[in-house]
């Protein structure tokens, strides 16, 4: 019941924060051209702080890995089901393939780092958990799968070589050499409370904090309400497979591979969140629907607000 409580406080509070960063967007104090500004912040510099801030302290278990398969295959599981679903709709071949975009892997990054952080405070394995889930079980398939659906699907099936440039640059994107050298770190013995090693370590805390509000800023920027008539039965269908099927999927396997309750409970949060926002960037790559991507992940956004509470509590 505590953990459930701290969810719903979590929810309510990120919401308060997004809100408070929406009025700041009205009155001009952030502008939408900023967006971008915060978003490089958040990829080049926060995230890879706290990845490796996470990752370096403990040494994988082999358990851990566990978590990532997991979710790896609901994640699959979940793409399939929206091609499945396309097909039974009569959907068009760039619709069906937005669909499978924004109705796989989730925004774990971009919502799940802080909501994590402040559902599970003074936890780091449970940071630690997310961090691996979201890297290697959400990020790596996205950066792989996502441009090859998207090109495939889409109307720009000519350019190959875009193809790969987009799927690789996830390998020498700063978010990987973070993971690659916290796993790396996390195996060598030395004091992290030494007067040598101790203001970096401070450091890193230090830019943590900004994680919260910087992405709190970002989807502020990012939300705008764009009609979903037309797209009803769709946005319906998205959203259960990727906020229900998915977090049910995994609470499956979690069951089936004996994970713990606090890995069971990380498990189900970072599958709940909300569609990745690269999907749409992808779409927009290869002119798969686009328009029809960007209106089904702000749609997943805002529901959010209540559909993660929803779920943890049936499931977590």
């Amino acid at each position: 019941m505590t953990v459930n409580l701290q969810v719903f406080e979590t929810v309510f509070a990120f919401t308060i924060v997004v809100m408070l960063c929406l009025l700041l967007r009205k009155y001009s104090v952030i502008k939408e051209e900023d967006g971008g500004v915060f978003a490089r912040l958040l990829t080049q510099v926060v995230l890879p702080a706290v990845i490796f801030l996470q990752l370096s302290a403990t040494p994988i278990r082999s358990n851990q890995l566990l978590l990532v398969v997991a979710i790896f295959i609901a994640g699959l599981l979940s793409m399939a089901l929206a091609w499945l679903a396309g097909r039974l709709l009569n959907l068009s071949r760039s619709k069906t393939g937005a669909l499978m975009l924004t109705s796989s892997f989730g925004s774990s990054a971009l919502i799940g780092y802080p909501f994590i952080a402040f559902a599970f405070p003074g936890n780091p394995e449970a940071l630690a958990d997310a961090v691996l889930l979201s890297e290697l079980g959400v990020g790596l398939p996205m950066f792989i799968f996502g441009p090859a659906i998207a090109m495939y699907y889409g109307g720009d099936a000519d350019a190959p070589g875009r193809k790969n440039k987009l799927s690789f640059s996830y390998f020498h994107s700063p978010i990987f050499l973070s993971v690659v050298l916290g796993i790396a770190v996390s195996f060598i013995p030395f004091d992290r409370h030494s007067s040598l090693i101790a203001p970096f370590i401070e450091a890193l805390k230090m830019i943590k904090g900004a994680l919260a509000i910087l992405a709190c800023l970002i989807l502020s920027l990012q939300l705008k309400l764009k009609a979903l008539k037309g797209l009803l039965p769709l946005f319906i269908v998205s959203a259960v497979i990727q906020m229900w099927f998915q977090p049910f999927a995994a609470h499956v396997q979690a069951m089936v591979f004996h994970l713990s309750t606090l890995q069971t409970q990380v498990l189900i949060l970072v599958c709940s969140m909300p569609s990745a926002v690269l999907g749409p960037v992808f779409a927009s790559q290869y002119n798969c629907a686009p328009d029809t991507a960007s209106a089904l992940v702000m749609g997943h956004i805002i529901l959010s607000i209540a559909m993660i509470p929803a779920v943890f509590f049936v499931m977590g």
